[in-house]
């Protein structure tokens, strides 16, 4: 008897394990984004993930050194570049020697001095083509980075509409239960800068104001009805 209630209880902490993971998975920003694109008749292309770590603040060169060693040996997969100075900070670059799902993983590290402190700045940089099957396994393996540091989603795609790149932008804005804040419109190209409550992450405007969606829609030629999607959050991380 005994036996059986330990294996109940073990399958029952499996069970809450794996829905929690789950639920967590779904309730994703990202995850979020590509449904809804996907419910939009959006065609997605790529994708980008940044993921932003606190920047921290050192009174010795010494220990920041010794930071910088500590994250090259925690991340033995990449391949390291030296520092290089770039205007007023200094640079160092990681690329991944090998990747799953055809990634391109990077992470860069940036040094600069501000107000007698040295600040280290670490971003992890994850782009490739979208392959909603290789999402999950992508997912877990940056799940600890995503739940403890900020996250930044991009997904760009194309479209086929029959209506102004406003009105469509608007109608993806209301899927997202977004509000729109700012909102730049031209004849070729929309952008708005918007709000919704899907999400905590968000960014300040000013007077009270946040964003924490950002959706563009470009035209990509005169002879077709094909437009550029762009949708980010809490802003779009690459060129649109």
């Amino acid at each position: 008897m005994k036996k059986l209630i330990l294996l109940f209880c073990f399958f029952l902490l499996i069970t809450l394990t794996t829905n929690e993971a789950k639920a967590f998975y779904q309730d994703n920003e990202l995850s979020q984004i590509t449904q809804i694109a996907k419910q939009n008749n959006i065609f997605i292309n790529n994708w980008s993930m940044y993921i932003k770590e606190p920047i921290r603040k050192y009174s010795d060169m010494k220990d920041l050194d010794r930071t910088i060693d500590d994250i090259k040996d925690t991340e033995k997969d990449y391949s390291w570049s030296k520092k290089k100075f770039v205007k007023d900070y200094y640079k160092i670059e990681g690329k991944k020697k090998t990747s799953i799902a055809d990634l391109e993983e990077k992470v860069l590290i940036i040094i600069y001095s501000q107000s007698g402190k040295y600040n280290l700045s670490v971003t992890y940089d994850i782009k490739g083509k979208w392959d909603e099957t290789k999402w999950p396994a992508i997912f877990n393996m940056y799940k600890n980075k995503i739940e403890d540091y900020s996250a930044f989603y991009t997904v760009q795609g194309t479209k086929n509409i029959n209506q102004s790149l406003y009105t469509e932008a608007s109608k993806l804005l209301t899927n997202f239960s977004g509000e729109e804040i700012q909102s730049l419109n031209e004849t070729k190209f929309v952008s708005l800068s918007a709000y919704t409550k899907r999400w905590e992450n968000k960014l300040p405007l000013g007077d009270n104001q946040y964003m924490n969606l950002h959706i563009a829609y470009r035209e990509t030629s005169e002879s077709t009805n094909q437009v550029k999607v762009t949708i980010g959050t809490p802003i779009i991380t690459s060129e649109y």
